[in-house]
């Protein structure tokens, strides 16, 4: 989809982007539909109303209307994101529309709509669902080398997820992949060796808890930089960086466990 694919409607307070194939009528209904609720922090609330998931910004004892009004660029990332990706042939909750409540010079909030993914789990979940433990080594090194695939497209894409978690990697089947929690994505920055060897950490430290190092090295070395001189150097180094961020993540809630 290019811009030229894309509406935009002022509607009493909102300011509306949307698909041509999405009536204004219909964003207008999913917004004042209540739904189901699937996630809610202070920062923003998602909820699924049929086909939909519906994510707009919270109020945050006001400062989410401050936030939006003079730093708009950042609270739209996740929609700018989408777009790019879905340009690029990254797989994405199709972006449906974006939508800002907008008076009196204030934004009062933000609302991405985009498409629900029935059937899918995270690939975490979806490791723990089927046969993929130790006893099946071969299907889980094919699993995770096609992850890794997916994972090359989004960076080859010009993006960086900054939190590419297995929490925000979502599949269906284990063979097509899709990446959410795109408020976290940055486009047009060189993906430098400090933000890979991030991922690789993040990634690592989702699924070492299910498998040996032996089935996950196959997965890091598919992700590596193609100029790497040591993918040994690489793979310790990972396995190291998950040991300290699974420390420091400990140390935090470590009090709260303790209560």
């Amino acid at each position: 989809m290019n811009d030229a694919a894309l509406i935009r409607d002022h509607h009493d307070s909102l300011r509306i982007v949307r698909r041509a194939d999405i009536p204004l009528n219909e964003i207008r209904s999913v917004l004042d539909a209540g739904g189901e609720l699937l996630k809610k922090s202070n920062k923003s609330c998602t909820r699924r109303v049929e086909s939909y998931v519906i994510k707009s910004t919270q109020w945050q004892y006001g400062l989410g209307p401050l936030k939006l009004t003079f730093t708009p660029g950042r609270y739209r990332r996740a929609w700018h994101a989408a777009l790019h990706l879905e340009r690029h042939g990254v797989q994405v909750p199709t972006p449906y529309a974006f939508v800002v409540r907008r008076r009196f010079g204030i934004t009062w909030n933000n609302t991405v709509i985009t498409r629900y993914l029935e059937g899918a789990c995270d690939v975490e979940a979806f490791a723990d669902r089927h046969p993929l433990g130790s006893e099946h080594a071969d299907a889980a090194r094919a699993y995770l080398l096609r992850l890794a695939d997916a994972v090359n497209r989004l960076c080859a894409s010009g993006a960086y997820h900054a939190d590419l978690s297995g929490k925000n990697i979502l599949t269906q089947d284990g063979r097509i992949f899709w990446f959410i929690d795109l408020d976290s994505v940055r486009i047009g920055r060189p993906y430098t060796r400090r933000w890979r060897m991030r991922n690789h950490i993040q990634l690592y430290d989702s699924f070492c808890d299910r498998w040996s190092p032996s089935t996950l090295r196959p997965f890091i070395e598919r992700l590596e930089p193609p100029e790497t001189d040591s993918p040994d150097a690489w793979f310790d180094q990972v396995r190291e960086g998950q040991r300290c961020r699974r420390a420091r993540h400990e140390a935090r809630y470590r009090p709260h466990l303790t209560r």
